[in-house]
């Protein structure tokens, strides 16, 4: 398979991803809170990101596992499902379900590419760390599994708090915030492992090592006391790392521009990177953190409503 041809099948792939959720969706259903449309849409960026760039990076590696079909396949079911989370609140359980698998899928991605590392020549070392399978890259798909459990759990939590049954949203927003900042953790050290293999030739890739840690831990103590302050803090740091996803995607075009040939060689320059679909990840992470925030707005006007 030619690389222009993978491209087009990705592309393809994003695109009948994404049908398949809003046709699941326009069958009807009551629309989801708000934390739990911030949580899916935060799903659908990371599993989006996932697809493209895994695609890209197993078929580098010729596919020459069928493990390695598993990583773009599964992205693509959770970006449907995640658009269908977005939009309606039926098949929860199902949803669910489709998330967990998700997440186990992620796990395993995780320990596969370790023990591709470890089985190298020199086991774990910086040069296996640099140029073989990257060891946090199935993080992100277990993330889109997170996110959209979140999701489906703070739509539950909304309507049975409607119904009079206090704490569940307070749970559900203590989850996300948890995995929100865990994840913006690891991603610093993937990020941080892939900009020192750059060198770090452009003053802006420490950014995101700065940035993202900050968040983590700003999201972490709105976390554990909403407090007003932490969470207007966490919030800002928030919009801060989501706008540098953006501008993180803007970047990583222009790194590929610079390639010799540039765009008019995009079938070798793509693979060559930085990855474009990478940055996106990160405001796909703030969108989880909003959704804590959502949901623990509603209870950190009293300190008693603390996570316990």
């Amino acid at each position: 398979m030619r690389s222009g041809t993978l491209l087009a099948v990705t592309g393809i792939g994003l695109v009948a991803a994404s049908l398949a959720g809003i046709a699941v969706a326009s069958r009807g259903g009551n629309r989801p809170a708000r934390a739990a449309r911030y949580a899916a849409w935060g799903s659908a960026l990371l599993a989006g990101s996932v697809l493209a760039d895994s695609a890209m990076e197993h078929y580098r590696g010729n596919f020459r596992r069928k493990e390695m079909f598993a990583a773009p396949v599964v992205a693509a079911g959770t970006l449907a499902t995640a658009l269908a989370t977005a939009v309606t609140s039926r098949a929860t359980s199902y949803k669910a379900a489709l998330f967990g698998g998700t997440i186990a899928t992620g796990l395993f991605g995780l320990g596969f590419h370790l023990r591709n590392i470890l089985s190298r020549p020199g086991g774990l070392s910086w040069n296996n760390l640099f140029y073989r399978a990257p060891f946090g890259a199935p993080g992100a798909l277990a993330l889109a599994g997170l996110a959209g459990v979140g999701a489906v759990a703070a739509d539950r939590a909304d309507r049975r708090e409607r119904l009079g049954q206090k704490g569940h949203g307070r749970r559900a927003g203590y989850g996300l915030g948890l995995f929100t900042a865990a994840g913006l953790f690891g991603l610093t050290a993937e990020v941080g492992l892939l900009h020192f293999r750059g060198a770090f030739h452009d003053k802006l890739m420490y950014a995101p090592i700065l940035a993202l840690p900050f968040t983590g831990a700003a999201i972490m103590a709105a976390t554990a006391d909403p407090q007003p302050r932490r969470r207007s803090l966490a919030r800002k740091s928030l919009e801060a790392t989501a706008g540098l996803g953006l501008v993180g995607t803007g970047l990583h075009a222009y790194g590929v521009s610079r390639n010799m040939g540039g765009f008019a060689n995009w079938t070798q320059n793509l693979f060559q990177g930085p990855p474009i679909a990478a940055p996106p990840s990160l405001a796909g992470l703030a969108l989880m953190g909003f959704a804590a925030l959502d949901l623990l707005d509603r209870h950190g006007k009293d300190p008693s409503h603390g996570p316990r």
